[in-house]
């Protein structure tokens, strides 16, 4: 059965927050162009949404402050989960669009064999449409070092079933052979940059308690500001309020001059070359029975270099349909 308030459903790391900055000892450098949106649509970082959205329909009759009466479609009049069927599923994409349309975004359209897809996999067709839909470039694929790295946030090793927690770079952590990490750099000041902020070169999010890939989502885009279950938004104007929105529809390069080796060594400049975005992500299934109710993951950056194999391209989702309406 599942509980009737909802705990620890989301919470968020990125380069901008989770670490010390890294300021690292260059020769100057010249001011870099911002990243111009072009024909932008919807509400992209570093603009928010001004409140949460409460679902309509509301899917699985849970109120933004996380109090559940349960029930259909996403549950039997008994309690038991109902979340895999079609029935919900609709009404979890009528939230998302009726969301998506208070910003000017059109429905998201999933692809046709996404009840086949693994959890990371349907996580990826997500969270693509979520950033194509307002004009930024989709993350490639998952690779597989990166689902590796997301998944061990999902159950976190030594704590009760169902803890999960922000994934993380280990040390000397490499995406794949001949692959670099890129970062997003910035000079500071005379003979100084900032990377990513931090000096992160990418971001991570995670939820729990989320009954499917379009729940979380949901949570992270939609409800992820004052009054919703984000962890890092105790007040209207903590710094943590839309973090995992920021994280989703984050800028990582497309090109970059800044790059290290494995996770931790010091970032170096190189000649201005292409980077990939790309992402991993995790998923703990709900299994209906009364135990953990579903946590997900995601980790984000861009790489250069040789681009590893990637278990699953955003391409692959658009040759069966994601985004394109039916008919």
């Amino acid at each position: 059965m599942r509980a009737q308030t909802r705990a620890s459903v989301v919470r968020r790391t990125a380069g901008r927050v989770s670490l010390a900055a890294l300021v690292l000892a260059l020769a100057p450098l010249p001011a870099f162009a911002a990243h111009a949106p072009a024909a932008l649509h919807g509400i992209v970082p570093p603009r928010n949404p001004s409140a949460n959205i409460a679902p309509y329909p509301n899917y699985d009759d849970c109120t933004a402050a996380g109090l559940c009466t349960e029930g259909p479609p996403c549950y039997t009049s008994t309690l038991a989960s109902a979340f895999g069927s079609a029935g919900c599923e609709q009404k979890e994409l009528e939230a998302i669009d009726n969301a998506r349309a208070k910003e000017g975004v059109g429905p998201m359209y999933l692809p046709r064999d996404f009840n086949s897809l693994s959890g990371a996999q349907q996580l990826l067709v997500v969270i693509d449409l979520e950033r194509v839909g307002r004009g930024l470039p989709a993350f490639a694929g998952i690779v597989a070092s990166l689902d590796k790295v997301a998944q061990n946030g999902v159950q976190v090793s030594g704590e009760p079933a169902g803890t999960f927690t922000d994934p993380a770079f280990p040390a000397g952590f490499i995406v794949g052979p001949g692959s670099v990490l890129a970062y997003e750099c910035h000079p500071t000041r005379v003979q100084h940059v900032s990377c990513a902020g931090s000096g992160n070169p990418g971001a991570s999010i995670a939820a729990g308690s989320n009954i499917s890939a379009l729940d979380a989502d949901y949570s992270w885009m939609y409800n992820d500001g004052y009054g919703g279950p984000n962890f890092d938004c105790k007040t209207p104007k903590t710094a943590g309020c839309w973090g995992h929105r920021d994280n989703i529809l984050g800028r990582y390069p497309t090109a970059t001059k800044f790059i290290s080796g494995p996770w931790g060594s010091l970032v170096s400049t190189v000649s201005r070359r292409k980077a990939v975005p790309v992402m991993g992500a995790g998923s703990l299934q709900p299994n209906g029975t009364g135990g953990p109710q579903g946590n997900w993951t995601a980790i984000f950056t861009s790489i250069t270099g040789k681009t590893p194999a990637l278990a699953y391209t955003w391409k692959q989702a658009l040759v069966v349909g994601a985004g394109k309406a039916p008919g």
